[in-house]
């Protein structure tokens, strides 16, 4: 069942945007259901929220997988830990393991545990996820960055509810409800041949899909009195010009840019520098040649500079099709690495954010384009 979600607005709380571990674990906030503009921790009075939240309680009633796609920073995690809030899981862990925030060669470990032995370094056997979400609900977070090489172990994990420790020789029955979300969309990563389809259909029994913050930005003002609540600011308090402004911004980088706003403002209050605040403060609209490129859109300046038009003239060398190709390719990465880090000041978490990369992902192509101009 694929439910294409409009959410009109998922809120953070202060806890959920800082976590220096790729794994926690978080106890339920009660006993909140759906009704007045929210969903547990999900926040939005929208129409069209409001139609979602029955749903939504549905999907929370059930056992199957999830599988939550949607840009860095729209609320994912927060919709995520909802879901399991009003499940009947709620009183078990909530246990959250992030894909792009382990070594590569520790994915495995991390996820499945590991014997005494099993590799150099470990001293002693030590729980995986899955075992410590045993009884309540494991979000994998970033699934689509897991390597195809760990992919047929998760899906026996989750088809066969069982999972082997590195370096182990028996198998342990588990009793988790898997949740994943992924900025990637999948279907087209299937497609392409570098997501498994067969783990994508078994994870995809309920899909929802989260819109960046861009697309419901009726909800900015309801977010942005939630976070100065939670935050311990006074709601009567808030400028009204500031919650005007925020309707302005693209918010490039979502919910979590959002938040960041409005902590920025709670703590300095007109003291806010006006080098930090511009963005969220400009009287005038986002300039168009300030919003980040859309996924496979390219505007026509996009390829030129001060010498001409880049393509033509890289086409009067008469390269093959896949040389120039790659010559475009490597061109609009360091371009665009440039860009997103200027505009971000050299913040490479905020810059990785905005342009919905793996902050790894981000130092890659960071580190291919200065090799590119030297």
């Amino acid at each position: 069942m694929r439910v294409p979600l409009a959410l009109s607005a998922l809120a953070f709380s202060a806890s959920s945007t800082s976590s220096a571990s790729p794994m926690k674990s978080r106890a339920p906030e009660g006993d909140e259901t759906y009704g007045a503009g929210r969903f547990s921790r999900t926040v939005g009075a929208s129409p069209e929220m409001r139609r979602l939240y029955p749903l939504l309680q549905r999907v929370a009633a059930s056992d199957v997988p999830v599988i939550i796609e949607g840009e860095t920073g729209t609320g994912k995690e927060v919709l995520a830990e909802s879901i399991h809030a009003q499940s009947r899981r709620s009183r078990g862990p909530f246990i959250v393991f992030d894909c792009t925030a382990v070594s590569p060669n520790l994915v495995e470990s991390a996820l499945f545990g590991h014997e005494r032995g099993a590799f150099t370094g470990a001293v002693s056997p030590r729980q995986g996820v899955f075992e410590q979400a045993h009884g309540g609900t494991l979000l994998i977070d970033e699934l689509g960055d897991l390597d195809s090489s760990l992919q047929p172990k998760l899906l026996r994990a989750v088809e066969r509810s069982e999972i082997q420790r590195v370096g182990g020789t028996s198998w342990a029955k588990t009793n988790v409800r898997v949740i994943c979300t992924t900025r990637r969309n999948l279907r087209r990563e299937v497609r392409a041949g570098r997501f498994r389809d067969d783990l994508y259909y078994r994870l995809a029994v309920t899909c929802i899909e989260l819109p960046p913050l861009r697309k419901r930005t009726a909800d900015i003002p309801l977010l942005a009195r939630h976070f100065w609540r939670e935050l311990g600011g006074d709601e009567a308090a808030i400028p009204t010009d500031f919650l005007e402004s925020l309707e302005r911004y693209d918010w490039p980088g979502n919910v979590r840019e959002l938040h960041n706003a409005v902590v920025h403002r709670l703590a300095l209050g007109e003291l806010a520098d006006e080098r930090s605040s511009r963005r969220y403060l400009d009287d005038e609209p986002v300039a168009s040649s300030e919003m980040p490129i859309p996924s496979g859109e390219f505007p026509a300046h996009s390829m030129t500079d001060r010498s001409g038009d880049f393509v033509d003239t890289l086409l009067r060398d008469e390269p093959r099709f896949t040389e120039a190709r790659e010559r475009v390719l490597r061109e609009f990465e360091r371009r665009y690495v440039r860009w997103i880090l200027q505009r971000y000041d050299g913040n490479v978490t905020r810059a990785a954010e905005a342009s919905g990369l793996a902050r790894r992902s981000l130092y890659a192509l960071k580190t291919r384009a200065g090799k590119g101009s030297t």
